[in-house]
């Protein structure tokens, strides 16, 4: 009953926020800017020392002007799974984003939903909100992370830091440095999970 109380009160306050001056990764109510988008991460752990790589490549389509959709490919290298993935980014005045992420483990069998959203404010500000394992399938234990990020966005890197709560609580923060529009790295440091991760994109 409590845990349902807080997801009722979180969903609410996420809504609230995207749709008032509004996850916690970069821009991440937003989906990819390119048609396809190739990706390399690398997660360092701290806790046992160990090195994981999900890559992926996606596919985006613009349904229309305020609604695209994107298809993702994705491999966990560590526990053999193939993980693909549905989203669809929901907009409003090039300022308001509202990202819905359907995720599929094929080698667990366990589906899970996770809502995101971001708002891009004057001077170069924005703010994120991401709710990760909202729904999730029947007989899973709750992995629900809720992150609030303000970062800064520039024409060559994005910065943002801010808190996850519920499951692995703890400080998280992200920069984005661009290259091009075709190459970009993000470096990611998750004080909730204990690791850092490193990714490179290549949009083609």
């Amino acid at each position: 009953m409590k845990n349902t109380t807080i997801k009722r009160f979180l969903l609410g306050a996420l809504l609230v926020f995207a749709t008032t001056m509004v996850h916690g990764q970069i821009l991440d109510g937003t989906v990819q800017s390119a048609r396809y988008r190739v990706s390399l991460p690398l997660t360092f752990n701290f806790d046992d020392g160990s090195i994981n790589s999900s890559p992926y490549i996606s596919y985006k389509h613009d349904i229309a002007s305020w609604l695209k959709g994107a298809a993702f490919a994705q491999y966990n290298i560590k526990q053999e799974a193939f993980v693909p993935q549905l989203w669809f980014e929901f907009s409003a005045a090039k300022r308001y984003y509202l990202l819905s992420r359907s995720i599929f483990n094929t080698r667990t069998g366990k589906y899970s939903h996770g809502l995101a959203a971001t708002v891009k404010l004057p001077s170069h500000l924005s703010i994120d909100a991401t709710w990760d394992n909202m729904f999730q399938q029947a007989g899973t234990t709750h992995l629900d992370r809720f992150q609030v990020v303000g970062g800064y966005i520039n024409k060559r890197f994005i910065a943002n830091a801010g808190y996850s709560m519920l499951y692995k609580k703890g400080i998280v923060a992200n920069l984005r440095i661009i290259f091009s529009r075709y190459y970009f790295l993000q470096m990611k440091y998750d004080g909730g999970q204990n690791c850092y991760v490193l990714t490179s994109y290549i949009n083609l």
